[in-house]
């Protein structure tokens, strides 16, 4: 696993937490600015896997990823920025896996 991996699991690791440890308002922004830029290195290692290769998890990660990073959180408060972090997060993990089962020429 390399830095940016190491880094992505650790995001992770913040945003899929239990609820209890939800960061404030202005924590869930900062993690989900994070996820983004995190994502945005993976999604283009994903879209650079020739598409017959890829998982259907993987393919699925690449429409939700701009769906849900375009669309952003639905709904205000704290609670709907924290579900929208915990998405990406989600997103993020099928990605993170469809790169971990590529031969490694392709990492």
């Amino acid at each position: 696993m390399d830095s940016d991996e190491t880094q992505i699991e650790q995001l992770l690791g913040q945003a899929l937490a239990p609820y209890s440890h939800r960061p404030d308002a202005e924590g869930v922004a900062r993690l989900t600015a994070d996820l983004v830029a995190s994502g945005q290195a993976l999604y283009a290692r994903v879209s650079a896997i020739p598409p017959g290769r890829r998982t259907e998890r993987g393919r699925a990660a690449l429409a939700e990823w701009s769906y849900f990073v375009d669309a952003g959180p639905t709904g205000r408060g704290d609670h709907a920025s924290w579900n929208h972090a915990r998405t990406l997060a989600r997103i993020l993990r099928n990605m993170l896996t469809t790169v971990g089962q590529q031969p490694s020429r392709v990492r």
